[in-house]
């Protein structure tokens, strides 16, 4: 899991945008979204350490159960019961994540959960064997699933930059169906300074950095946190005076 500090500028605090109802569509570098899949993964362990359940949809086939490890140790959260709590599917072909979106609805309404997690929702869209009439119906099937599941849990969608025309396509659809757009970009090539904006809401930004490991758990905390961010003395805030057109 990325190591991370938060300084945050926005009127909405991240855990307000990542855990309300609704679809929350978080968008970034890396292959399909891979270095933003951060924010998902501390939102699920912030939400396992109380008691809460999390359904987990790998499309991009990298979920490691490893990465929750540290986090739940540092939340005071036992592996095993933390770990029972989340569920995960994973889908090897368009149809099967199809068929996991369309039952996790039942699924979520049995557990009680919280939050649901996309990963990769795009990902096997692409795949040139699916054509695209086929692939873009499945999409709007499994976006209006989503949106019927997003009224008594929160769902986040992971994806990544434009790969191609048709992923500008599909882009396009997601963002008719989503309540919210987060849209992830590296500050440099260096990647030591991540932004995050919320594209629906112009006042809302996050600066995320880089830090040493043995206080990543501390921030990050404190980043998920609406009562503690002001207070923990290892998160400095700073107002951003950019403005979104």
């Amino acid at each position: 899991m990325k190591d991370i500090e938060a300084i945050e500028e926005t009127s909405i605090s991240p855990e307000r945008l990542l855990m309300k109802r609704g679809i929350t569509w978080i968008e970034g570098p890396g292959y399909f979204g891979k270095e933003i899949g951060f924010l998902a993964q501390e939102t699920t362990v912030a939400l396992l350490s109380e008691n809460q359940t999390v359904h987990w949809i790998d499309g991009a086939h990298r979920f490691d159960p490893s990465t929750f490890f540290e986090p739940l140790r540092y939340r005071k959260c036992g592996l095993e019961e933390g770990l029972r709590r989340l569920y995960i599917g994973r889908g090897f072909t368009l149809h099967q994540l199809h068929a996991l979106i369309l039952r996790v609805h039942q699924e979520t309404l049995l557990t009680k959960a919280s939050l649901v997690v996309v990963d990769g929702l795009l990902a096997m869209f692409l795949d040139e064997q699916i054509r695209r009439y086929e692939g873009r119906a499945i999409l709007r099937h499994c976006l209006h699933s989503l949106q019927k599941l997003s009224k008594h849990c929160a769902v986040i969608i992971i994806d990544g930059h434009v790969k191609s025309r048709l992923h500008q396509q599909l882009k396009h659809t997601v963002k008719i169906h989503a309540d919210r757009h987060l849209h992830g970009y590296w500050q440099t090539a260096r990647k030591r300074v991540l932004f995050l904006r919320n594209t629906n809401k112009s006042e809302t930004t996050l600066r995320v950095l880089p830090i040493m490991r043995n206080q990543s758990q501390l921030r990050l905390g404190s980043f998920t946190s609406t009562c503690q961010v002001v207070q923990h003395p290892l998160l400095s805030i700073d107002v951003l005076p950019t403005q979104m057109e």
